[in-house]
């Protein structure tokens, strides 16, 4: 029902917004996020915690959507909405006591944890001039920025002692990322291919992120369609917020579309 109401928002959206001389691609779906690596809270002082040995955290599905904006204006970008929400929980017994924020939780007892990684991305870019001219319209490579909002909260509950406890971290952390994208359009099927890839390397972070999808638009004279793909996440932060993670999350995802 959710994924139901998201894309019929989302139709609406680009049907509004699906003016002369304004193309919209609106698209919901459902990804799912294969999670693994470590976290640690605070930097320094908290214990290096594996994620699926420690915590049991495992595979979770959610929904998710985007929404494309370009136009033909000289100068001015396009523009790229994208939101996902990432949530992953899980029990495990530890085998060793670990330290999570001011808590430290003893060995051989049970954990409750949860992990979450909500994002929203912003992405302003350019298609290649005269690149579709070129190529007969068969590549549609795209350059640009994307800002990736997200969301973080890491919480642990479990025996400190002889009480139960729970420790909780979160924040807010903006990410400037190189955002690049190659579409791929054969004349003889009805369907076309996808790549994207954002990424960023500084002092305190490097992230980068690649999505495979390939499209198929069932009927010529109606603008939805539907695609599959593969997405992978690799992200390491080192002390912000004193929070560090060396992280990777990757699946599979579905989605039905509209083009106007």
């Amino acid at each position: 029902m959710k994924k139901l109401v998201l894309v019929g928002s989302l139709v609406t959206v680009g049907s509004a917004f699906a003016i002369s001389g304004l193309e919209v691609d609106v698209s919901a779906g459902v990804i799912s996020h294969k999670p693994s690596g470590v976290i640690q809270y605070p930097v320094p002082g908290g214990d290096v915690i594996d994620i699926k040995k420690d915590l049991g955290l495992g595979e979770e599905s959610k929904v998710f959507g985007r929404v494309k904006f370009e136009h033909f204006l000289p100068l001015l970008p396009n523009l790229y909405l994208q939101y996902m929400p990432m949530e992953f929980t899980g029990s495990g017994n530890i085998s060793k006591s670990i330290k999570y924020g001011q808590t430290t939780y003893t060995a051989n007892t049970k954990v409750d944890s949860k992990v979450q990684l909500d994002r929203f991305d912003l992405g302003l870019y350019y298609g290649i001039p005269l690149s579709g001219l070129a190529t007969m319209g068969t590549l549609d490579p795209e350059i640009g920025i994307n800002v990736r909002i997200m969301d973080f909260k890491g919480s642990i509950t479990g025996s400190s002692g002889s009480q139960i406890k729970t420790e909780s971290k979160s924040a807010t952390i903006p990410i400037p990322m190189l955002y690049g994208a190659l579409g791929v359009n054969p004349f003889v099927i009805p369907v076309s291919f996808r790549g994207e890839i954002r990424g960023v390397s500084v002092s305190k972070v490097t992230y980068y992120d690649w999505t495979l999808e390939g499209r198929v638009k069932p009927l010529k004279l109606i603008p939805l369609y539907l695609s599959a793909g593969y997405r992978y996440e690799k992200l390491k932060i080192d002390d912000i917020s004193d929070i560090y993670t060396d992280l990777t999350v990757k699946g599979p995802f579905f989605m039905v579309g509209a083009s106007f």
